[in-house]
């Protein structure tokens, strides 16, 4: 007796209005009544249903978690992937905005490079090495979040720059003042299709941390669950793609004026791959896949602690985790616990990239926590790689090389890997490694550095025409970081 019926929805926005949904509704009377008792029962339990927005931006209803998290991994396998050519058709009619913001940025990148190639000239290239390395540091953090994210991936590719580049790029603090509340949580209504008042029970009103990309507030569920609410900037990503698309446009004269000092690179390849990485990081679909991925593999590991995944409250620019009280790792509360902590890091990084080959490829201080159970907490994971089984066996026979130094098979093992061209000769390059890595090979295990090993081994993937892939930069970037926070905690190395 009861007609069918059909819901439409539509989201208006303006100043004034926010995420306001209209429902034609066509039914019986019976069924009006029992919808209007529902309605009453989603704003006194939060449990019952979300609306969230799909990747097209309309509206969707779905009831439960399992239907949230399903219908959030559907759009996550539907997400905006990085494509150049769309970002040059995106751009290509908007002079203005382009030109205004392509004056900032290839300026101060034209006088940097011109001051390369006139030192290169003038022969006083290594002499000023440091210093323009310096400057260079401070040109990235000066050009906004696109550019400090590209010198962090930049800070572990010792195949494109010197040694000084690489120590200076990694002072790098991806730190910038908080947002306008106001705009903050304009875009957790808009974004998860709802008023704050029904959505949570109540947000803290300053953020505990902000970053490049966004702002992490402390909030509450109606059901009474503490939670950690990330929101991302606004405009972020056209912002990101407007400085890509720039950077792009800017490689080729770029590449010509680089190529003068021998810097015989593409920047376009270079600049593409960066597309991709941050593309997957500013997707927070993404990052709440890689959480439950993570949380799957290795929350029951004993002492990890990986925080759960609330998808009713997650979209592609809100993510919402559970809340975690915890210290950090260098913190004096720790005590004699530091040490043990230290271990379960080392433990678990290293069963990451050799037994499952899914790993947190940014542990640093401000991701992990120690909790008060002793557990170790990995938060944020917008970096995260993967390895083949080939590729983790590729590792440990690096590994097993370096130790035994045996140049000959590591190089042939770079060649296998794709890392090294398979025509290029070996001998100069066995002798570079054997010039290189013998000091800091002869310490014991308790004085082992990774850190000291990867700059040598940098050294030469520079002079030589390595080319690294990202799972290969990843793992670099991820044990050179991970040494730091073991060192930094407990004055130990990662062996010791």
């Amino acid at each position: 007796r009861d007609a069918a019926f059909v819901c439409s929805f539509k989201a208006h926005y303006g100043k004034n209005r926010r995420g306001v949904v209209t429902c034609a509704v066509v039914q019986s009377e019976r069924l009006v009544a029992a919808n209007k008792r529902l309605e009453k029962l989603k704003l006194v339990d939060a449990e019952v249903s979300k609306i969230v927005r799909t990747r097209d931006g309309d509206l969707l209803e779905v009831s439960g978690e399992e239907n949230a998290r399903s219908a959030a991994y559907k759009s996550a396998n539907e997400r905006k992937q990085y494509d150049p050519e769309q970002l040059e058709e995106y751009f290509k009619d908007r002079h203005i905005e382009c030109w205004r913001r392509r004056l900032q940025v290839a300026t101060p990148l034209l006088v940097f490079a011109t001051n390369i190639v006139v030192d290169y000239q003038l022969g006083r290239a290594t002499k000023n090495r440091r210093k323009r390395a310096t400057e260079f540091m401070e040109l990235v953090a000066s050009l906004g979040p696109a550019f400090i994210k590209a010198g962090q991936a930049l800070s572990s590719r010792p195949d494109l720059l010197p040694p000084e580049y690489l120590q200076e790029l990694q002072k790098l603090q991806d730190r910038l003042p908080p947002f306008d509340n106001e705009q903050a949580f304009d875009q957790i209504e808009s974004e998860l299709g709802g008023k704050l008042q029904d959505l949570f029970e109540r947000i803290d009103p300053e953020p505990v941390a902000a970053a490049s990309i966004g702002q992490v507030y402390k909030g509450y569920l109606k059901t009474g669950e503490e939670v950690a609410i990330k929101v991302q900037r606004p405009n972020c990503e056209k912002i990101i793609a407007l400085d890509i698309y720039i950077l792009r446009r800017l490689s080729g004269l770029l590449n010509e004026l680089l190529r003068v000092v021998k810097y015989d690179f593409d920047l376009k390849l270079i600049v593409d791959e960066f597309g991709k990485l941050i593309y997957d990081e500013i997707d927070y679909l993404n990052e709440a896949r890689n959480a439950e991925r993570f949380k799957d593999l290795y929350g029951n590991v004993e002492n990890i602690f990986v925080p759960k995944v609330y998808w009713r409250y997650t979209s592609a620019k809100v993510i919402t985790l559970e809340w975690v009280e915890g210290v950090r790792l260098e913190s004096d509360a720790l005590g004699e616990n530091r040490s043990a902590m230290v271990r379960s890091l080392v433990q678990c990084s290293l069963r990451q990239m050799l037994e499952n080959g899914f790993f947190h490829a940014d542990p640093h201080g401000g991701n992990l926590l120690a909790t008060k159970d002793a557990s170790l907490c990995y938060l944020d994971f917008g970096m995260t790689s993967t390895l083949t089984q080939e590729q983790s066996y590729g590792i440990i026979l690096a590994i097993v090389d370096l130790v035994n130094r045996d140049w000959e098979n590591l190089v042939a093992l770079y060649k296998r890997l794709g890392i090294l061209d398979k025509d290029a000769d070996e001998e100069p390059i066995v002798k570079a490694l054997n010039d290189a890595l013998p000091d800091v090979l002869d310490a014991s295990v308790g004085q082992f550095n990774f850190k000291s090993v990867i700059s040598k081994l940098g050294t030469v993937f520079y002079s030589f025409d390595f080319q690294l892939p990202p799972y290969y930069t990843a793992i670099l970037r991820c044990l050179g970081v991970l040494e730091g926070v073991a060192i930094q905690a407990s004055s130990v190395n990662i062996l010791g």
